[in-house]
C-alpha cells in the first residue's frame, strides 16, 4: 500500500514545479487529496490521476463558426 504512495517533492517532479507550488495549492486547497503522516506530506497515485481528469477542459468552440 505504501508503494502506490509519492512524496511531496516526487509529486512536484512529476508535475515539473517547485515543492512550493504544490504546498501554496495545497494550502488554498486547489490541489489532488493528499495524505499526513506525521510532519510528512503524501499522494495516491489514485487521487492525483483523478484530480488530473477532474482538472480537464473541453475545448471551446471557435468563434463565428461553420455556416
Amino acid at each position: 500500500m505504501l508503494d502506490n504512495l509519492l512524496t511531496e517533492t516526487e509529486f512536484a517532479e512529476a508535475r515539473g514545479v517547485h515543492v512550493r507550488t504544490i504546498q501554496r495549492e495545497r494550502a488554498r486547497r486547489e490541489g489532488p487529496p493528499f495524505i499526513k503522516l506525521g510532519r510528512r506530506i503524501f499522494y495516491r497515485r489514485e487521487a492525483i490521476e483523478a484530480w488530473l481528469l477532474a482538472q480537464e477542459q473541453a475545448q471551446p468552440r471557435a468563434a463565428g463558426g461553420a455556416r
